[in-house]
């Protein structure tokens, strides 16, 4: 007998032996000393079959039976794994379920795996304060338990938590300490690439979705593909304009993708994508009938939803498009809605509502005080960026020289010199 079957018989009689309550005195009276049963709890020792038979029969199992579930289990842990990688919905609850009712999932080397991947299932659902739970008592209290692989895996939870926290620095530092070498999903590429796109890291961010894509396209994933593609595109446009026809065209071409695939929440982030693009390049008109398209898909309750009404109402307001009235109804409705979930971007419906009701001082003040910290601390220095340019704008034309010149040095030293890098490399 392999050492392999030695070690799973040795977990399974230990697992139904703590559960059934009886000690290992009790179990092994009569069959073999509590030394020897101590032994091959932990697969550390040979037995004869016959051994193995007495036990199972006093526990009241059938080890063949357990270990074909034991490996039927493994099994099902990794589709749970590759499910959620995939996003294939369905199939990511039925496997959660079908694995709720497996009683082998509880042996130690099955549940941290378990809990591991259950915190993905409740990332993938925004269930954020669940999968937190789960992941800080796996650090505090199970981390010397897990395989390095698994370590791995528990970086890249967390570092998708932090970014469905807009943490990320955290998400950036957390990913890149992986180690690629004992973790064989490269889809944390695709995260990482989120998280440098969000701090305007464009680069880096083309650099880490090209990485992503290469492992989606290895692993026939289309719907991440499709993920993987869109966040390259808006690489492109980023620090320029891409032209138009082109990211036009890019742009359906996915969107009809999407179509293929029956994809509706891939679908309506295009057009949110693309109603952005329209409204850098002052198509408020076009911009405002793609934001509009792609909330007629959103719940109130998901997630997109406040960041489309956002860009909405800010393409309205620029193209002049509805009365003050209905935007203003529009800014409360997303402002009440933020507060209702505890949701930090609720600053932005507070700056509509100063913008729409010309209020240029209350505007500028919440900007300098609240809106532009708040960036800065979770890293988001595109906004950052984009925000300290309006605030220097304004205090130039407000003559006030002195902060205007302390905010200047900020915006320079943000700014990275390309000729100032030394370069090292191997000749």
């Amino acid at each position: 007998m392999s050492m392999r079957c030695i070690m799973i018989e040795g977990r399974i009689i230990k697992y139904y032996r703590q559960k059934s309550g009886i000690s290992q005195e009790k179990l092994g009276q009569g069959i073999c000393s509590v030394t020897h049963l101590s032994k091959i709890e932990r697969g550390i020792t040979e037995y004869s079959s016959e051994i193995i038979s007495l036990l199972s029969v006093r526990l009241g199992i059938n080890m063949k039976t357990e270990i074909k579930r034991y490996q039927q289990t493994k099994v099902l842990l990794e589709k749970w794994f590759d499910a959620l990688v995939m996003q294939k919905k369905e199939e990511i609850f039925r496997l959660k379920e079908e694995i709720e009712n497996e009683d082998l999932i509880n042996l130690p080397e099955n549940l941290n795996l378990y809990k591991l991947l259950l915190a993905r299932c409740y990332l993938f659902t925004n269930n954020v304060k669940e999968a937190y739970s789960i992941i800080t008592y796996i650090e505090k209290r199970q981390l010397a338990m897990l395989s390095p692989e698994e370590k791995n895996l528990l970086k890249h939870v967390f570092g998708i938590y932090y970014f469905l926290t807009g943490q990320f620095k955290a998400c950036i530092t957390t990913m890149e300490n992986i180690d690629n070498g004992q973790y064989h999903n490269d889809e944390y590429y695709y995260h990482l690439a989120l998280a440098h796109h969000s701090v305007h890291s464009n680069i880096q961010a083309y650099y880490f979705a090209s990485k992503a894509l290469e492992y989606f396209q290895k692993t026939l994933n289309i719907l991440r593909i499709i993920d993987t593609e869109m966040v390259m595109l808006i690489q492109l446009n980023a620090r320029e304009h891409h032209d138009y026809k082109i990211t036009l065209e890019k742009y359906r071409k996915l969107i009809q993708l999407c179509d293929t695939c029956n994809d509706q929440q891939r679908r309506l982030k295009l057009f949110h994508n693309l109603g952005f693009e329209n409204m850098r390049r002052g198509y408020y008109q076009e911009a405002s009938r793609l934001f509009n398209k792609a909330m007629s898909f959103i719940n109130e309750d998901d997630q997109q939803y406040l960041t489309t009404l956002d860009v909405y109402i800010n393409s309205c307001f620029k193209g002049q498009l509805l009365s003050d009235e209905k935007l203003l109804d529009l800014i409360q409705h997303g402002l009440r809605l933020a507060i209702d979930k505890k949701d930090e971007r609720y600053i932005l419906f507070q700056l509509h509502i100063f913008s729409i009701r010309q209020q240029e001082d209350n505007y500028y003040h919440y900007l300098e005080e609240t809106v532009i910290p708040h960036f800065r601390e979770t890293g988001y220095y595109m906004m950052v960026e984009h925000y300290e340019k309006k605030l220097f704008y304004y205090l130039v034309n407000r003559k006030k020289t002195s902060k205007a010149l302390d905010l200047s040095k900020s915006i320079v030293s943000s700014k990275k010199s390309f000729y100032d890098v030394d370069i090292n490399v191997n000749t």
